[in-house]
């Protein structure tokens, strides 16, 4: 289908199309969209989903198994959470951008995730949430891979949030970098009482009042990556690289270098970084 010829007949095919199928999208789409069913778009070249400042560009509802592969969905807005995309079912999310969204009452203002979610390849940018995960929400289970999480500002965990006891995510073979926190906590990631491995991965040049790099207050395992200058402004002893509050950190064959004012608090918190 081409939404060149007319930018409104994407949610209708939607609509129409018969659980299974695949749409071959091409142009710039106006949303925002709702996917209920098993379904997979595909952009043709250049693709856009825009959710012209009405709502999550890309709604995903509970039980639909959903690939969005080779697009940029952009200009969602939505009064609660998920800018780009609210994810409540099964979702791929591949070889695509999710840019320039907002959550101005709520969290993820690129993703908010309430199901499982996989990144592949893709990037999330420049979005900005009013609450926790500028670039990614995670209330569910997340794998971001070989993507780049990059430009996001939330109030805290300003490129990816990852909530409660039994939420997971995995961070591998990625970059998380220039996010902020602008309140408080994790200007690049954010692990409050989940489960999240970090696995040969960079997180760099993030900022936050405490915890520049990374706030863990769940469980992380940091293997294989590295965490670069990243800026805490709370003063000595705010964790410019990882800041622990509780729970566990464990480092292997990983660094942590050149954070601002120190690369991990407290002193001794976490086994293998020093300085």
């Amino acid at each position: 289908m081409n939404c060149n010829a007319n930018p409104g007949a994407l949610q209708p095919a939607i609509t129409a199309a018969s659980p299974g199928d695949t749409l071959l999208v091409r142009g710039t789409c106006t949303g925002p969209f709702t996917i209920d069913k098993d379904l997979t778009l595909r952009g043709v070249g250049r693709t856009v989903l825009d959710g012209n400042q009405a709502g999550s560009t890309v709604t995903v509802g509970s039980g639909a198994q959903v690939l969005l592969d080779s697009l940029t969905l952009t200009h969602g807005s939505a009064a609660a959470s998920g800018g780009g995309v609210n994810n409540e079912g099964t979702l791929t999310v591949s070889r695509s951008t999710v840019r320039d969204n907002t959550a101005p009452s709520g969290a993820g203002g690129g993703i908010h995730n309430l199901g499982t979610l996989t990144v592949l390849g893709s990037v999330v940018r420049d979005n900005y949430s009013l609450g926790a995960g500028g670039g990614i929400n995670n209330n569910g289970f997340l794998t971001v891979r070989g993507s780049t999480v990059f430009g996001n500002s939330g109030d805290n965990g300003g490129g990816v949030f990852n909530y409660l006891a039994g939420q997971t995510v995995a961070l591998i073979n990625s970059a998380v970098h220039h996010n902020t926190a602008r309140v408080s906590d994790g200007g690049g990631i954010l692990n409050y009482q989940g489960e999240m491995t970090v696995s040969g991965s960079t997180v760099y040049s993030n900022t936050s009042t405490i915890g520049g790099g990374i706030w863990n207050g769940g469980t992380l395992t940091v293997t294989r990556s590295t965490v670069l200058r990243n800026t805490a402004t709370g003063g000595p002893g705010s964790g410019g690289g990882i800041y622990k509050a509780d729970g566990t950190v464990a480092l292997a064959r990983s660094v942590v270098l050149n954070n601002t004012p120190d690369n991990c608090a407290p002193p001794g918190s976490v086994l293998g970084c020093t300085g």
